[in-house]
């Protein structure tokens, strides 16, 4: 039932039944504090608890990593759940009895469809390991492991096969399971004896098991899972001369090379243990490294990090490993990586072997012991592209150092983090010998880019207090809900401009109206991945007002908001003002006065007026 489809009114239930303090204690050992628990937090190494439980809310945050959620949100990052496993284990745990959706005749041919493509890929992976571990055909691909020093132990585990020379023989396998040839064909382990240009090959009649013949031969097979241990392709390794050295799987509905990482269903136990993962870039490296112990490893499948991988691996660590080439090639790829890591707020660090070494030779020829102290040194990427800019800029020279700082700070400025980011930009005028202000003048953003009020620091200063009355608005519409439909009312999410904050106060709103209440869990369950930690962290954050002072707070707040938005609206008039007074615009001039005074009068008392209304 993992991929079924439940009605809306079980997940209610669930969620109202389920006890997040009793799951998150599965997980997490929890202290009492004040109104919440405190823990070491499940998701990023901490010596300092800032990990916190609310039972009343039914809700988490970290507020060291900043993580936070729901009931469901918790299990899916702590037990690795996907949201309908999170379901299941939830209504088993509280006695819930679970319908599942009955799915339309079209996701009915789509859902047997898939089912059908794993069986064969199944079939596929049995009938390559039974001839690589039980036949007599299967000792070429023996001798070739034990000769590459790959154990039983690894071969059990990984589900190696080996591909015999035949043409024919997965196809005859195939067709004695009474499998269609043709779905074997699009998981691209067949491949049709006509010619592709042939234009009956898929409009003709049905092709026969004589018009196939095997896409693997004499070659190791490994198998590719995903997290959920199903065969979704194959790679496969050729014995003896020949090209190409490798193949893999042609991609198909079950199999997209951008969101698989090989070995991840053994690796994420051991990176959630670590708070570490290795990433190669071959199935001997990976192989070799789970061998030496390393199991915390994958290796990606002839294609570059994505941000689906990096979304994958971010569920059971944020710490990640590269081990690519030394050569120019592997490290222009290793770098074009670093973008990705740094929006996807992941720390990344780079390990380079010597010249011509790979992980599986390096191991291999007894270097275990200094393979540990590479990856105990291992460089912060950031760190490294530092070094590699040094390298390849003269910042001797005056041009050398523009240059080394234009693509320092085009870099720096996709770090999320605020902290990171200043220490980075500390380290790079050091190293160039140039003002910190210089390097911040380069990714401030071009005065058309500006809001009117972003100039000076006295603005500036203006412009925090206004979020703050825009973060009070927020936090009074959670923990009052009661006064959401004056916010609306006001529309003063309309004139926030914290583009975040608006999004939150407007999905708040939004799940008000149409439920005439505010569920903070069902909210939180809503909101994508980047906003549910903020309003995990507001959910914690109490107002601090005594009863019957909220309506006045946001009645303040709100005033706060629209004074700003006004005076902002009253600088581009009078800016526009004297323009026209420069261009003497006669009638243009007298509309804008007007409208000039029109806004003069709504700050002395309209605002007032209306609030008093309300």
């Amino acid at each position: 039932m993992a991929n079924g489809f439940f009605p809306e009114e079980k997940i209610s239930e669930i969620r109202n039944r389920a006890n997040i303090l009793d799951v998150v204690s599965d997980y997490v050992r929890l202290k009492k504090a004040g109104r919440n628990h405190k823990g070491l937090c499940p998701f990023h190494s901490e010596k300092t608890p800032s990990f916190m439980v609310n039972e009343e809310k039914q809700i988490f945050h970290c507020f060291g990593c900043g993580e936070g959620g729901d009931v469901f949100t918790f299990l899916m990052k702590a037990g690795h759940f996907t949201f309908p496993e999170a379901v299941e284990e939830l209504a088993k745990r509280y006695g819930i009895k679970l319908i599942r959706r009955e799915p339309s005749p079209l996701q009915k041919k789509e859902m047997t469809k898939r089912e059908t493509l794993f069986r064969i890929n199944q079939l596929a992976s049995d009938y390559f390991h039974e001839l690589l571990t039980q036949k007599r055909e299967g000792e070429v691909g023996r001798r070739y492991l034990t000769q590459r020093g790959v154990s039983e132990e690894i071969i059990r585990e990984h589900r190696l096969g080996y591909a015999t020379e035949r043409w024919d023989g997965l196809v005859e396998h195939l067709r004695e399971k009474k499998v269609s040839l043709e779905l074997a064909w699009e998981l691209g382990l067949i491949l049709p004896k006509r010619k592709v240009g042939d234009s009956t090959l898929r409009e003709g009649p049905r092709l026969e098991a004589t018009n196939f013949y095997d896409a693997f031969r004499k070659r190791i097979i490994f198998p590719i899972l995903d997290l959920h241990q199903r065969v979704v392709g194959f790679g496969g390794r050729l014995i003896g001369e020949g090209q190409p050295k490798y193949i893999n799987s042609s991609e198909s509905s079950i199999y997209h090379k951008g969101e698989v990482l090989y070995g991840l269903p053994i690796a994420k136990r051991y990176a959630s243990e670590k708070d570490s993962l290795l990433i190669v870039e071959g199935y001997f490296d990976l192989l070799t490294l789970h061998q030496y112990g390393w199991k915390n490893s994958v290796a990606t499948l002839g294609t570059a990090l994505t941000e689906q991988h990096l979304q994958t691996t971010k569920r059971y660590t944020k710490n990640l490993i590269m081990l690519f080439d030394p050569d120019p090639a592997g490290i222009q790829a290793t770098l074009r990586t670093l973008p990705l890591f740094l929006e996807e707020e992941v720390t990344a660090k780079a390990v380079f072997l010597p010249k011509g070494e790979d992980p599986d030779t390096f191991l291999r020829k007894g270097s275990r012991e200094v393979f540990e102290r590479r990856l105990a040194g291992a460089i912060p990427l950031m760190d490294f592209f530092f070094e590699w800019l040094i390298k390849t800029h003269d910042i001797k020279s005056i041009d050398g150092k523009v240059k080394m700082a234009r693509e320092a700070m085009a870099m720096i400025r996709k770090i999320p983090d605020k902290i990171r980011k200043d220490l980075y930009v500390r380290t790079l005028a050091e190293r160039l010998d140039i003002r910190e202000a210089l390097l911040y003048e380069m990714i401030r953003p071009s005065p058309k880019e500006r809001p009117p009020s972003a100039e000076g620091e006295k603005k500036r200063l203006t412009e925090a207090n206004l979020q703050k009355s825009e973060e009070m608005v927020i936090r009074l519409m959670l923990h009052h809900p009661e006064l959401i439909p004056i916010v609306s009312e006001e529309k003063i999410l309309e004139e926030f401009e914290s583009p975040l904050l608006k999004r939150l106060g407007k999905e708040l709103s939004s799940l008000f109206q149409i439920k005439g209440r505010l569920d903070l869990s069902e909210a939180l369950r809503g909101l994508e991945e980047g906003l549910r930690g903020f309003l995990s962290a507001y959910a914690f954050q109490e107002t601090g007002i005594e009863g019957g002072k909220q309506k006045r707070v946001l009645k303040d707040c709100i005033e706060k908001i629209r004074r700003r938005r006004w005076k902002r609206d009253e600088t581009d008039l009078l800016r526009r003002i004297q323009e026209v007074e420069r261009q003497k615009g006669g009638k243009e001039l007298e509309a804008l006065l007007i409208q000039h005074q029109e806004l003069a009068k709504k700050e002395k008392g309209l605002l007032k007026e209306s609030l008093r209304k309300g």
